[in-house]
């Protein structure tokens, strides 16, 4: 009996470090971060730690049927811990490896010193029952093997791009649209030059040196490297590793406003790279933005893009047309006109669409071979990504909504010629900023969406506050705690039109 619950003490203890660890990855390993996250989701751990306490109790009583009890109590323990609908798998990097590994080091002494099970039980029951709080100590014991092991990979990465002078790198970063501009980018330049992007969400300054040390050939001549931060201080470090030619700001938002703490940390923070380029260096930056528009640079060394604000940019968009089908427009350059299909939809894949034609042109692509593959550009999944069918098309734009790419994915729908569906759990991370920002996202959706399906009655509040004061037909919102849920009432719905179902957002399972 005591060697099967022995095992299963240890199942539920590698389950709850699991998943506390998985969040502790999706908060960039930020201490601060995590323990925030935990006050706030508190309640998901109380009963966890009643029934990891009762376990003690009744190891300690070492009884036959106290025993029985305790064995049925870690398999509900072991049922709460696993992980269910997770839409981001926890990756086992090295940093994982060892916090795990010092975890059972951690045991094993304990054991060797003690040699008694029932204390070793109770301590690892113990330290389950405060996982998350346990996990950040596991974490600051192996702090300096981590920063000694993280110096070497960045040490190695730079040497790496020492050893091509002739190698360009581009550097993007942004609020949001950063990764829809690297993969146009990539599109257009890659038919020119040998190109490498930073694969994925490899945003960080580790993620970009895993690429490089992984990735980066000597045959390269172009590397597009998206830059993610979250708070201040972080782009210097990674403007350091790369120690980029060309910085390209795709807009300034209020996302990740609670870790920036104001929007003058977010714009001083981003525009850092455009001041921090070589010599000769050129920044391209969408002008549209008006945080970036409004804020002070050298227009010698700035092309700016953009629908209605550029400068020093010999490219002119105009006869814009928006449809279901795609992006129609015309280029003038020298005089000429092209004209340009796209499948992308929405207004903000255009801009980003026209920043990587700016780039790709002033790397002297020909307009020709640009025009051929804006053809054809697909979108990266989950972003406003149109997936048609006999009665019924998705507009998958699940993932990370910001306000912008919201508000233009309720223009696409309004494009749509049918029963238009919403489904969303509304925007995150937008700090003191978010009330305001779904309020103004629940009223427009009320003048766009035939039905509006909210995720998770919570997070959607303040988007139902603003359906319910616009006067919209109650009876036609509904509050789910499941998409899939949502989704399988919204096929249900009987009509004889087509129906549109836009998933704006799918909450990152660290909001869940």
């Amino acid at each position: 009996m005591i060697y099967l619950i022995l095992i299963l003490v240890f199942t539920n203890n590698f389950l709850l470090l699991k998943y506390n660890l998985h969040i502790f990855q999706l908060n960039y390993y930020m201490p601060d971060t995590q323990l925030k996250w935990l006050f706030k989701n508190i309640n998901k751990f109380i009963l966890i730690l009643i029934i990891n306490l009762f376990q003690i109790y009744l190891i300690i009583l070492n009884q036959s049927f106290s025993l029985i009890i305790c064995l049925i109590l870690l398999l509900i323990n072991i049922y709460l811990a696993h992980e269910k609908n997770v839409i981001k798998k926890i990756v086992y990097t090295g940093r994982i490896k060892r916090i795990y590994l010092t975890n059972y080091l951690f045991f094993i002494i304990i054991y060797i010193i003690k040699k008694d099970l029932n204390i070793l039980l109770i301590i690892t029951l113990l330290t389950s029952s405060i996982s998350t709080i346990y996990m950040i100590i596991l974490n600051y014991i192996n702090r300096p093997v981590n920063e000694l092991i993280n110096l070497y990979y960045i040490n190695d990465a730079k040497k790496i791009l020492k050893k091509m002078p002739n190698l360009k790198v581009i550097a993007i970063t942004g609020s949001y649209g950063k990764t829809s501009t690297k993969n146009y980018l990539e599109a257009l330049l890659s038919q020119k030059y040998n190109t490498l992007i930073t694969p994925g969400n490899f945003n960080t300054r580790l993620g970009i040196t895993r690429t490089i040390r992984e990735h980066l050939l000597p045959t390269h001549e172009i590397f597009i490297c998206e830059i993610g931060i979250d708070r201040v201080g972080q782009i210097e470090k990674t403007i350091k590793l790369i120690n980029p030619d060309y910085a390209v700001i795709t807009a300034i938002g209020h996302q990740h406003l609670e870790t920036f703490k104001s929007i003058d940390n977010i714009i001083n923070s981003k525009m850092k790279l455009t001041i921090s380029l070589k010599e000769g260096g050129i920044s391209f930056l969408n002008l549209d933005n008006d945080y970036i528009n409004n804020f002070s640079f050298n227009k010698k060394e700035v092309i700016g893009y953009g629908l209605t604000n550029n400068i020093n940019n010999n490219l002119k968009l105009n006869n814009i047309k928006y449809s279901k089908e795609g992006l129609n427009f015309k280029i003038t350059k020298d005089k000429k006109i092209y004209e340009v299909n796209s499948k992308l939809l929405g207004e903000h894949n255009l801009i980003n669409l026209y920043g990587a034609i700016t780039i790709a042109d002033y790397f002297n692509v020909p307009m020709k071979h640009i025009i051929n593959n804006v053809k054809k550009i697909k979108n990266p999944k989950h972003r406003l990504n149109l997936l048609p069918g006999d009665k019924i098309s998705i507009i998958d734009d699940s993932y990370n909504s910001n306000p912008v790419g919201a508000k233009n994915a309720l223009k696409v729908l309004k494009e749509m010629d049918g029963l238009r569906i919403l489904i969303t759990p509304g925007m995150v991370e937008l700090g003191i900023k978010e009330d305001e920002e779904n309020y103004e996202f629940g009223l427009l959706a009320t003048k766009v969406a035939d039905y509006i399906y909210l995720i998770n009655e919570k997070q959607t509040k303040t988007i139902y506050k603003a359906i319910k004061e616009n006067k919209y037909d109650l009876s036609k919102v509904k509050i789910y705690n499941k998409f899939d849920s949502a989704m399988e009432d919204a096929k249900k719905i009987k009509t004889t039109k087509h129906k549109y179902i836009l998933i704006e957002n799918d909450l990152p399972d660290n909001f869940k």
